[in-house]
């Protein structure tokens, strides 16, 4: 059976507060083998530790978004990556957890898998700013991707595994959070929208880090860490924890906001596009 990515849509305070969720199996959460046989209620970074085809055992991941005017749909965030880290905020091996799945064609991996929709998707949603999109998911598949312990192939039946199919799910599974926690509509929906592009080095248009953190704390019920070159936005960071396999929920940022006190969100360049 296909392993299966399932999306928790509420936020960490439904999560703490809700038995029932926790009590819900996922799809791929089976009993017999190994990897039909995960507990329901694993949840990563507490309790004992589990199998990590179970729950992930770098089970504190943070999800990079960023805000690049050259790139990407001029209403969204795009992707920088999905890192996982120890549970006590470490990061990991700058050269991944699996040397022999650092594939270096991930773009074409990406392309012959069976999930038709994803070659698009990524260009759309996260584009090299280097021009080379190959190399960037090649980087973050081998730094990080392998770096996730429930995307192991010994984690898939072996009878319906297909080689690197992984590869496609790690993917896919860091679009479908960026679609379900949408910065850019959580920020609009607090009054927070980009502003025209200034010249010089102190923008006037600007919006206060507090009223950053406010808006996506009113959307998720948690802080993120905002990211700044200079006054520029560059990036926002959610943070997560994992229910079972596979089923992310934001908690409490571990990581430290770098930007000033006043922040400029500058509207994308005419290179950027919007989506019909």
């Amino acid at each position: 059976m296909k392993f299966l990515f399932g999306l928790l849509a509420a936020g960490a305070p439904a999560i703490a507060a809700s038995a029932a969720v926790l009590q819900q199996p996922g799809a791929n959460e089976k009993r017999g083998n190994p990897w039909q046989s995960c507990p329901i209620d694993a949840v990563s970074c507490q309790g004992p530790a589990a199998d990590p085809c179970c729950s992930p055992e770098n089970g504190l991941l943070v999800m990079a978004l960023q805000w690049d005017s050259r790139f990407g749909p001029s209403d969204a965030f795009t992707v920088h990556g999905l890192w996982p880290d120890t549970c006590k905020g470490k990061q990991l091996p700058s050269g991944g957890c699996d040397s022999a799945r650092a594939y270096t064609n991930v773009s074409a991996i990406i392309e012959s898998g069976t999930d038709l929709e994803l070659a698009g998707d990524m260009a759309t949603y996260w584009p090299s700013n280097k021009g080379d999109n190959n190399w960037f998911w090649t980087h973050e598949w081998v730094k990080h991707g392998t770096c996730v312990s429930t995307l192991h192939p010994r984690c898939y039946d072996p009878v319906a595994y297909a080689p690197q199919q992984e590869v496609s799910e790690y993917f896919r599974k860091v679009l479908d959070l960026r679609a379900h926690y949408d910065v850019y509509r959580a920020l609009n929906a607090s009054g927070i929208v980009p502003t025209q592009p200034e010249t010089g080095r102190r923008p006037k248009a600007t919006y206060s880090l507090e009223e950053f953190k406010a808006a996506i704390r009113a959307a998720w019920g948690v802080d993120p860490n905002v990211k700044c070159r200079g006054r520029r936005m560059q990036e926002v960071w959610l943070w997560f924890k994992v229910l079972g396999r596979d089923r992310y929920f934001p908690v409490d940022p571990w990581g430290a906001d770098t930007c000033p006190r006043r922040i400029s969100y500058q509207r994308k360049s005419a290179s950027a596009f919007t989506l019909p």
